[in-house]
């Protein structure tokens, strides 16, 4: 075989062989830029995932930020309502003393208005919500007639009783069922310790871990999802 044949034949098979390790390379790269991307993902909180989301999709009203914003712009310059945002969700914490008299269960009706306008935004958004009722350290202990018998309150019943009082009212706007969750949580999540406290200063961390809190997280599909 001439010479010249057999360089052109050598020099044709190492161009074929370089061009595929370049493709070679350029692809294990590509995978690894994507399982980069899965890592990162997966240790994104729930929150921002969600932002993420909305950003691709639009939909604004899924973002936990968004309803973050939206719930203190609604209870902006009321004292009733504290806003905050941690690894779980959105919580919306709401003062006892605004919404209850002294022991009882039944909601004021001079505060209904500015709690139905929180509620209402609660309720437009799509997630679960676990209506936490919590009251202070005072101990409580009475036993009330009832027209099923005496009933014993304590501040484990008073503090489900108030939780179940706010969640009806979330009903009555709007709410289903599969997307609330009540607890009666007594004084066992303090918002503030009362360790070492004395005088104002113990009844101003007893008024705050007074208080029923709203925490909306994951999505109403997840209940669905959940329950089928």
């Amino acid at each position: 075989m001439p010479e010249g044949f057999r360089r052109t034949r050598t020099g044709r098979k190492s161009q074929v062989t370089e061009t595929f390790y370049v493709s070679f390379s350029d692809l294990m790269l590509l995978l690894c830029v994507f399982f980069v991307m899965l890592l990162g993902a997966s240790k994104v909180q729930e929150g921002s995932f969600d932002e993420l989301r909305a950003g691709f999709t639009g939909d604004q009203a899924s973002s936990l930020g968004t309803l973050e914003k939206s719930l203190k712009k609604v209870t902006e310059n009321n004292q009733i309502f504290s806003v905050s945002r941690d690894a779980r969700g959105v919580r919306l914490d709401m003062d006892s003393i605004a919404l209850f008299d002294t022991g009882s269960a039944v909601l004021k009706a001079n505060t209904l208005n500015s709690l139905v306008n929180a509620l209402r935004t609660v309720s437009n958004s799509k997630y679960k919500i676990d209506v936490e009722g919590h009251t202070d350290d005072t101990p409580l202990y009475k036993v009330q007639d009832t027209d099923f018998g005496k009933e014993i309150e304590t501040n484990w019943s008073l503090s489900g009783r108030r939780a179940s009082a706010v969640a009806l009212l979330l009903k009555k706007i709007g709410v289903k069922d599969s997307r609330l969750r009540v607890v009666g949580y007594a004084d066992t999540q303090p918002k503030e310790s009362i360790s070492g406290k004395t005088g104002n200063r113990l009844q101003s961390a007893r008024q705050k871990n007074r208080r029923v809190s709203l925490l909306l997280h994951g999505t109403s599909k997840d209940v669905t999802e959940r329950d089928q």
